[in-house]
């Protein structure tokens, strides 16, 4: 009997998380472009200005935000399509 009462309160608690996680962001913002690789971190950053929050959300007006730059990879030439070649 306490085995089923523990599984039921995980149960209820798995689905307040599962809940919580699909609840919409507080703050929306309106972002920047991405900004170019800084070599010396590895890392390229964009700013974002507070376009909209919830009643009583507590939100900054701006924010940064960063992440690692990608390698840059070489893309191949595609062939013509059409006749073969002449």
């Amino acid at each position: 009997m306490q085995h089923r009462a523990f599984l039921l309160a995980l149960l209820a608690l798995l689905a307040l998380t599962s809940a919580a996680a699909k609840k919409k962001a507080d703050c929306k913002y309106k972002f920047e472009s991405w900004g170019a690789c800084d070599g010396g971190t590895g890392t390229k950053a964009r700013q974002g200005t507070l376009k909209k929050a919830r009643y009583n959300a507590q939100c900054q007006e701006t924010i940064l935000v960063m992440k690692p730059c990608t390698p840059k990879t070489k893309t191949k030439t595609k062939a013509k399509k059409g006749k073969g070649k002449d």
